[in-house]
């Protein structure tokens, strides 16, 4: 039986924020061991693009291990580690269930900034509190 993350009752351990062309998005991080990990790697600047019109990804620098960390639902507003690639997964619609994909957090405010963007350009992730 796989276990999927549950966005309504997920302890919430940070705050991060992507920025976007001067304008942040806000990503509630889940308590993990893959969501730590990244913490760690804050701050970083990524190139993040478009695929499959659904989300956007960008390749971090350092893989994530996924021990304790469940699997992502990938719904709209799911911050997910796909872990055959190694990319952070973001999505802003939905897809379904799909094999690899570990729940990190969820998008708090600006997902519709996610969609609006078409080209590949490079954002800042922090940590906020």
């Amino acid at each position: 039986m796989q276990v999927y993350a549950n966005n309504n009752s997920t302890k919430i351990i940070a705050h991060i924020k992507l920025t976007l062309d001067n304008q942040p998005i806000i990503i509630e991080l889940f308590d993990n061991s893959a969501s730590r990990q990244l913490l760690k790697q804050l701050p970083l600047s990524l190139t993040l693009s478009d695929f499959a019109g659904e989300e956007k990804i960008a390749y971090l620098p350092n893989k994530l291990i996924l021990q304790d960390t469940p699997k992502a639902s990938t719904i709209p507003s799911d911050f997910t580690y796909y872990a055959p690639w190694g990319n952070l997964a973001i999505f802003y619609k939905g897809y379904g269930q799909a094999e690899g994909v570990y729940a990190l957090g969820r998008i708090k405010d600006g997902k519709e900034l996610l969609a609006q963007l078409k080209q590949n350009t490079t954002v800042t992730l922090e940590y906020i509190d």
